[in-house]
Order: C-alpha cells, then sequence, then structure tokens
C-alpha cells in the first residue's frame, strides 16, 4: 500500500454504515426508513428546511420491504423489520462500521411495527400478516407470542409505567387498545379510529399519537387514559398527502407523507404549517418520486430515561423471559417461555418437558 493512501485513510476516515447517537444534551436525531431502496437516512432536524442526510445506511440483507424502525440507546443500537424478507435486523451505531445482523427470522408473516423496552431489554413486534405480537429477546432470539391481534398494525411500549399499546383494524374494526407488558390486563383507549397506519408515545405528556391515511388524512392524539382527544393535523384531502408513519420527540412531531418521498414536521402544540425537508427528496442529485419513506423514529437520549427494573435482579428469577405486569402486583412481573416451551411447576423456569399443570403457561390457558 503507498505512504499517500495510508495517509488518506488516516485523515479521512470514511464509513458508509454507521452512526453515533446524540448525546444527553444534544437534540435528536431523525432516521427514516426509504422502503423500496433498502436505505436508512439519518438527518437533524434543527436545520429546518435546509436539514440534510447525515449518513445514508445501506441495508444489505434486506428485500425492499424496510419499514418498521426502533433503537436502543444504552446498547447504541438500532433495530428494523423488513416486510418482504421477514426478518427483524440490528445494527451497531457506536460510530464504527459494524455488521449488520439479522436478530430474528422464522414464524414472521409481515412485521411491521417495532417497539422496544430499554429496562428489560425486550423487542416487541407486531406482524400484521400472522395477526399477533411477539416479544424477542435481541440478544438471544428468543421469542414468545404474547397476543393475538386481528390486523394489528404498529404498536408503543413504556416500560417505566408497564403498559404496551397498539392500534389494530380498518374502519369498523379499527381500535386503539393497550394492556401490560405480559399482554395481560387489555383495555379499550378509543374507538374513534378510521384508517390508523402507525402509533407514536410521547413520554413527556403521556399521550399517543396516531396516524389515519386517505380519505381521512389526519394525525390524532388521546392520553393514554383515553381522555382529552385531539385532532393534531389534518392534511389536504388528496392521497399524496395522506400522513403514514409517524414519531413524536420532546416539542415535534415528524412524519412521512403518502405516496412521496416526503418527510415533514412540526410543533406538536400549534398549528403552524409543518417543516417540508427537502433535502431528503433528493439522491445524487437526482429527485426521487417513486420510492416512498416508510418507518420513521426519533434518535432521543430523553425517550429512554433511566428507570428501577420491575423484574429486579437477576431478571426476577425467570430463565427466559421475565415480562412486567401490573405495577401493584406482587410481584409486578411474570416469567415466562419461549414459543415450544414450558413454564415449569416452579413459575420460573422454562422446559421442553411438559408440566405438571400445563395451564401455568397464562398464555395458553387463555386461549385453551
Amino acid at each position: 500500500m503507498s505512504t499517500l493512501l495510508v495517509v488518506l485513510l488516516v485523515i479521512l476516515p470514511f464509513c458508509t454504515d454507521c452512526i453515533v447517537f446524540p448525546r444527553q444534551d444534544e437534540g435528536p436525531l431523525i432516521a427514516v426508513m426509504d422502503f423500496k431502496g433498502s436505505k436508512m437516512d439519518i438527518f437533524d432536524p434543527s436545520g429546518g428546511v435546509n436539514a440534510t442526510v447525515i449518513e445514508e445506511i445501506n441495508l444489505e440483507d434486506g428485500d425492499r420491504g424496510a419499514c418498521g424502525i426502533e433503537f436502543n440507546y444504552r446498547g447504541d443500537v438500532i433495530y428494523w423489520t423488513d416486510l418482504h424478507a421477514m426478518k427483524v435486523y440490528s445494527l451497531k451505531a457506536d460510530g464504527i462500521d459494524q455488521e449488520q445482523k439479522i436478530i430474528f427470522e422464522g414464524d414472521l408473516g409481515s412485521p411491521q411495527g417495532l417497539a422496544y423496552d430499554w429496562i428489560h431489554n425486550n423487542l416487541y413486534v407486531s406482524d400484521l400478516g400472522l395477526n399477533k405480537i411477539m416479544v424477542i429477546n435481541p440478544e438471544t432470539g428468543a421469542w414468545k407470542t404474547i397476543l393475538y391481534v386481528h390486523d394489528v398494525i404498529d404498536l408503543e411500549v413504556d416500560p417505566t409505567t408497564g403498559w404496551l399499546y397498539w392500534i389494530s383494524g380498518w374502519e369498523d374494526t379499527a381500535v386503539l387498545m393497550k394492556s401490560t407488558l405480559d399482554g395481560q390486563n387489555q383495555a379499550v383507549i378509543s374507538s374513534d379510529v378510521e384508517r390508523p397506519m402507525s402509533l407514536s408515545l410521547d413520554y413527556d405528556e403521556q399521550r399517543l399519537y396516531w396516524t389515519e391515511t386517505y380519505p381521512v388524512n389526519m394525525i390524532k392524539s388521546i392520553r393514554v387514559d383515553g381522555e382529552d382527544p385531539k385532532i393534531v393535523h389534518q392534511a389536504d384531502s388528496r392521497y399524496q398527502f395522506s400522513p403514514m408513519y409517524i414519531t413524536v420527540t420532546r416539542d415535534d412531531i415528524y412524519w412521512t407523507q403518502g405516496s412521496t418521498h416526503r418527510v415533514l414536521g412540526r410543533s406538536k402544540n400549534t398549528d403552524q404549517q409543518p417543516t417540508r425537508y427537502k433535502n431528503l427528496e433528493t439522491r445524487g442529485g437526482r429527485i426521487i418520486l417513486d420510492k416512498p419513506f416508510s418507518g420513521i423514529l426519533a434518535i432521543d437520549p430523553r425517550k429512554q430515561t433511566e428507570s428501577p427494573s420491575l423484574c429486579g435482579d437477576y431478571n426476577g428469577g425467570c430463565s427466559h423471559f421475565c415480562l412486567p405486569t401490573l405495577i401493584q402486583s406482587t410481584p409486578p412481573y411474570n416469567c415466562a417461555c419461549p414459543d415450544g416451551m414450558n413454564l415449569m411447576d416452579d413459575n420460573s423456569t422454562c422446559s421442553t418437558e411438559v408440566t405438571k399443570n400445563p395451564k401455568s403457561n397464562w398464555l395458553d390457558s387463555f386461549f385453551s
């Protein structure tokens, strides 16, 4: 290798598939998925209309169906789903070029939504194709079906309060619901839902935001207790202006728009005109018209604040999953087993053996 090349490699480091998360004292970054282009674009929204892509990540193993996206701030990891490949992936975000990994494949039909419990290290996935919500251990790939939900579209979790939220159905069957993180204690939050597409949780104000697609073309919000519903944004009635995927953080909401390659953002509490981040609509100097954005995510350390684990030390004594339930319960969690395994009579250990009490696994009991 020539001396000149060595010098260039030292003074001009180049990393095409890496990103560094913002520090606690910095503003959020926004990540958005290019559905057909198998790319992830990262930009800083503080640049306003002049904001540019600061990192473009090629999603190597995907099948042109990148959709759901989530992050693990403490672990410097981004997770995403691919609808066509039917897989869940991870990428290290510590500033070093890392190999993208498949963390789950198999028994997926159309994985769309992702939500990460950063306190108990559980990754929740909504599968529209198989009508279910699963929880995955992102380190081992172990997985468990915790709920069967017809036409489940997207989901969010709040491990600080112990709740799982999801949106499902279409028109007459559409509904916004919640349960504890173990899938129990289900309750309807709102039936004032028509054509839902994406869901996002405002942790600070404990409000849920969701998009309603064409011809409704709205962004709505409601408190997690079902009170104070609002129409946050009313878009143009045409299909191409329909709000699709949404993320909320601090004082702002950001969303992708219809069949266009556009990202917009505005304050969540005012009626100001949204900012259109036009520089995201070009690639290599070419305007992109036929490759819509899909999932969008605010990467913000304030969204994943430290809080005591409801499972306490040693994973609550559970051999596999420790899933929080009602905080006032004793204990405030349930041990759960990966699909294909049984919870033994000690209510802590999972095994392929047949337990003496086959209904000790509460989910099997519920559907028996």
